[in-house]
């Protein structure tokens, strides 16, 4: 490997100039045809890491007694002088800085002038011919600074990634994790310049830890979009998992699943549905409709940490399950909500559980998930009050709107 550019006027040293030759014993005159090169165009990051041109092909109509590949900066100015495509590809294009270069090939005759590193191509003169150009564009980096709050730790099987919109198609900055302090690992990432320029968007994304897709996930959880130098995020902005600045809703306290006849029987404190009690209850929720990436998903919260009640995306339906409700009647009311008279194995909770006092909480959680444990996005929570009435009274849930994750993205 040889870095074969210095700056700051690009010149390729250390590269002998070889020029293969051919004999002319019968005195046919010779017009060079360089033919024509194919491959490229190439574009590297001038990051530290070497970066080589390979795949270069030439026609099999050149002809010429001499030949050489000629390396030009935008304005023909000549750079380097590789004599063989081997030679091409030993070039180290990164050392060059960031840049616009091409790259030709020559095929010429005895008595050329003008072919000196430093030069002009358009100061070549004798018999010869140059061919098509391939482009190889070197593109510098520069700093993507993130300032972001409320991300929480994803656990060992997920990370946080960056992405910028360019072009309406998205560009990887980098992927983080975050600790159980809210501290990321990394806050600036470097990006190419020229892309982290024209980008319109900054997405941020949950990914698999080892993740075989190049795309981003679903799990779209804040996104920006760049004005001037910044770009403030949010969950609002789309493609994010949504706005919440007017979530509301409703839930009430009833048992319905302990009911073999329907008729009422005083339990009604050991259950909690998600909605507007009535017969039947009716769905009773201001929230955005989620993507694929996202459900939501009903929560008590005890003295001893948090119940799921079931995931839903349909607030006028049941939801996963009710493997806490009475068996009796345990299809329940179409909405979400679970009756507490069933222990799971290993429950620290004592059965039934009276809501009065507890909080009740919906979260917004990724899929897949990555924890059992409710996700950092908790748009609505309710402290019950201790004495608070059953059916046919509602209560009403409050915003919780501090559990979003915000911040800048700066360029």
């Amino acid at each position: 490997m040889r870095k074969l550019f210095q700056k700051p006027i690009l010149i390729l040293a250390a590269l002998s100039i070889i020029l293969a030759s051919c004999g002319d014993d019968d005195g046919t005159v010779i017009t060079p045809d360089a033919g024509t090169i194919s491959g490229g165009p190439f574009t590297f990051v001038v990051d530290g890491t070497s970066d080589f041109v390979s795949g270069i092909t030439v026609s099999s109509d050149a002809v010429g007694t001499n030949s050489s590949w000629v390396i030009t900066d935008d304005n023909n100015n000549i750079l380097g002088l590789p004599a063989t495509i081997t030679d091409l590809e030993g070039v180290d294009f990164d050392g060059a800085g960031a840049g616009v270069c091409f790259i030709w090939y020559l095929r010429y005759e005895e008595g050329l002038t003008g072919l000196e590193m430093g030069m002009n191509t358009s100061g070549l003169m004798g018999s010869f011919d140059l061919s098509n150009s391939i482009t190889v564009t070197r593109n510098a980096n520069t700093d993507l600074t993130l300032d972001l709050m409320g991300l929480e730790d994803l656990g060992s099987d997920n990370v946080y990634e960056g992405w910028i919109l360019v072009d309406d198609a998205p560009v990887s900055t980098g992927t983080f994790t975050v600790d159980a302090s809210g501290n990321l690992s990394a806050t600036t990432f470097s990006v190419n310049a020229v892309m982290l320029a024209s980008a319109t968007k900054f997405i941020l994304t949950i990914e698999p830890a080892n993740d075989s897709d190049p795309a981003p996930s679903e799990q779209k959880l804040v996104a920006g979009d760049f004005s001037g130098s910044t770009a403030t995020v949010s969950t609002a902005t789309a493609p994010a998992v949504g706005d919440f600045s007017n979530a509301a809703g409703t839930y009430f306290l009833r048992t319905p699943t302990d009911e073999a006849d329907g008729i009422n029987n005083g339990n009604d404190v050991y259950g909690i549905w998600f909605g507007a009690p009535g017969a039947p209850p009716t769905a009773n929720f201001t929230l955005p409709t989620l993507g694929d990436g996202w459900i939501y998903e009903g929560w008590v919260v005890t003295e001893n940490g948090p119940i799921s009640t079931g995931t839903f995306r349909d607030f006028g339906a049941v939801d996963s399950g009710n493997p806490l409700s009475s068996p009796i009647n345990n299809v329940g009311p179409p909405i979400p909500g679970e009756d507490f008279f069933v222990a799971p194995a290993g429950s620290s909770d004592t059965y039934p559980i009276d809501m009065r006092g507890q909080t009740v909480v919906i979260s917004v959680e990724p899929v897949p998930d990555n924890s059992t444990a409710p996700f950092l996005l908790k748009p609505l929570l309710s402290m019950i009050a201790s004495d608070a009435a059953t059916a046919p009274t509602a209560h009403d849930f409050g915003q919780n709107l501090g559990s979003l994750p915000t911040g800048t993205v700066s360029r």
